[in-house]
């Protein structure tokens, strides 16, 4: 059975981005430890069982990562 994976809108509400904001797709889904692979046209893909299942809890969500993002607003002059 081919797996199916969430589309590019259900993946940004997810996120919190927008739809053609790849990069910020690639850095949630890696901070907060989401299995995802990368397609040729550079869009994550996440399965749609497993988001099921992580949203509904029968995942554990694993530690979000530390890291900060830096503050790119003091670089304004």
């Amino acid at each position: 059975m081919k797996p199916s994976y969430l589309t590019r809108n259900e993946l940004a509400n997810l996120v919190g981005c927008q739809p053609r904001s790849l990069a910020c797709m690639k850095r949630w889904l890696e901070r907060n430890h989401w299995p995802h692979a990368i397609n040729i046209a550079g869009v994550p893909q996440v399965v749609r069982e497993y988001y099921e299942k992580r949203m509904a809890g029968a995942i554990p969500a694993a530690q979000a990562s530390t890291e900060q993002e830096p503050n790119f607003a003091a670089l304004d002059l």
